[in-house]
């Protein structure tokens, strides 16, 4: 099979490329599956101390880095005779040792990001926000002690996951190594019909094994490759509060149509945590415990249902057009909004009702499964520059509507940041001509120019309808 796909640079622009071969796309999905409720006691409690010897020899390893103010990148710089003194106090095996050593670093490397993004923070915080961030400082790995069993990442060489073809059980078994040499036990695991399709789908690369609630889980990463789809366009996308999100399609050398400007309102899924809101509140005033723990986590179900029907539309969008998907970002918006920082509407709604993270990883989950590349940019900025001039001197008369003062374009301020977005992956000379006049949403009742010095034939020279 022959095809041909795009190549994206910010420098040359798009350029093209053959290829005799047919091109995949490698996913990676993690399942989360129960381990079955018929696993005997003998069994649990070799889990149970195999376990435990994993966040010991863990909790060994990052006293090591912090002690001796370790490089973590790599394998670390940890000698023979710390890993034969780590073997004799844990008694594991020279694999499960790795496995742990691995997960060690890992961690360490994660703290050590996370304090590198607060000292840059701390760095330009004034007043208030700064002695809030004083107290925000990540604190080291395990600092308040091995609390809770930490889980490691178990390869080929310690455990594996195959299909039981003698076991009427279960259709799918663990092999684990344990404490002693040369033994294994298997260990039967209770999936569901989406687990199942998903390991019949790919390759299990490895697992981990979580106690939770007094029940193991095993959390199992699965590779597979898609057929990736050729890149003919770029979809911007660009998440809001009160809207879920506004897209928009963006192609070389080709103005905006009306047809590639959309927003996502998501009222049915609005109206449906409104009703379940109010009946949570009601069972509270009359003190209906049980109907309460019946409906504990009804409300997130319902909000992720709704994320990720809007996450399916947007990958089918992406195959019908060839376009790869391009997402605002906007990492760190309530880590900002804090606690008293005088503006507590703003802080209520992003903390209620702007789950950007979830949309996000359910739109990279589905268009992924489908072959569309995704890419998630920062969105700083996006929301204030205009995106025919470039100029940064902006202004926002009413939440939905945005104008620029030097070029005096009116437009959908959501549309304009997707634009910014998607603009990213295009030469800078594309992305400035991408369409003129003015696009308004339904809620937008204005057509007319705010700028009393530019008239309205100057600013609009093509109008759309209201959004759909």
């Amino acid at each position: 099979m022959r095809r041909t796909a795009f190549i994206f640079s910010h420098l040359s622009g798009f350029s093209w490329r053959s290829s005799s071969d047919t091109v995949g796309l490698e996913v990676t999905k993690t399942v989360c599956v129960p381990v079955h409720y018929a696993l005997t006691k003998r069994k649990l409690s070799v889990l149970d101390r195999l376990t435990a010897r994993h966040t010991l020899c863990v909790g060994l390893f990052l006293q090591l880095i912090e002690e001796r103010k370790m490089n973590v990148n790599g394998y670390g710089e940890f000698t023979r005779e710390d890993l034969d003194k780590i073997a004799t106090a844990t008694k594991l095996s020279s694999a499960y040792i790795q496995q742990c050593r691995d997960q060690a670093l890992w961690m360490w490397r994660s703290h050590r990001g996370q304090h590198h993004m607060w000292k840059i923070r701390l760095r330009k915080a004034k007043g208030k926000w700064r002695e809030k961030l004083l107290k925000r400082e990540p604190s080291p790995p395990l600092s308040n002690g091995l609390r809770r069993k930490v889980p490691i990442r178990i390869d080929a060489r310690t455990g594996i996951v195959e299909q039981s073809k003698q076991i009427k059980l279960c259709p799918y078994v663990l092999r684990l190594s344990t404490l002693k040499k040369n033994y294994r036990i298997t260990v039967p695991l209770n999936p569901a019909r989406y687990h199942l399709e998903v390991l019949r789908m790919g390759r299990a690369v490895d697992f981990q094994l979580i106690k939770r609630n007094g029940r193991f889980h095993a959390h199992i990463c699965v590779k597979y490759d898609v057929f990736e789809h050729p890149v003919h366009s770029i979809m911007g996308i660009d998440l809001g509060v009160r809207r879920a999100m506004a897209t928009v399609l963006l192609a070389p050398e080709t103005r905006i149509r009306r047809g590639d400007l959309l927003i996502f309102r998501d009222a049915q899924g609005k109206r449906r945590l409104r009703a379940l809101s109010k009946k949570i509140a009601q069972l509270q005033r009359t003190k209906k415990w049980e109907g309460l723990r019946q409906l504990r986590r009804k409300r997130a179900h319902v909000a992720e249902y709704f994320d990720r029907l809007n996450a399916k539309k947007v990958a089918e969008m992406a195959v019908a057009k060839n376009a790869m998907v391009t997402i605002g970002d906007p990492k760190g918006i309530k880590y900002e909004n804090y606690r008293g920082n005088g503006k507590p509407r703003l802080r209520r709604m992003l903390q209620q009702h702007f789950p950007y993270a979830r949309r996000i990883r359910l739109i990279v989950e589905e268009c992924t499964e489908r072959g569309v590349r995704t890419k998630s940019v920062s969105e700083e900025g996006t929301s204030k520059r205009c995106h025919r001039c470039g100029s940064s001197k902006t202004h926002r008369p009413s939440q939905s509507l945005f104008w620029c003062s030097d070029c005096g374009l009116q437009y959908n301020a959501d549309w304009n940041s997707a634009i910014n977005i998607g603009s990213v992956f295009l030469p800078e000379a594309l992305s400035r001509r991408a369409i003129e006049g003015l696009a308004h949403s339904g809620d937008e009742l204005t057509h007319k120019s705010l700028n009393p010095e530019v008239p309205d034939s100057n600013i609009n020279s093509h109008k759309f309808g209201a959004a759909s």
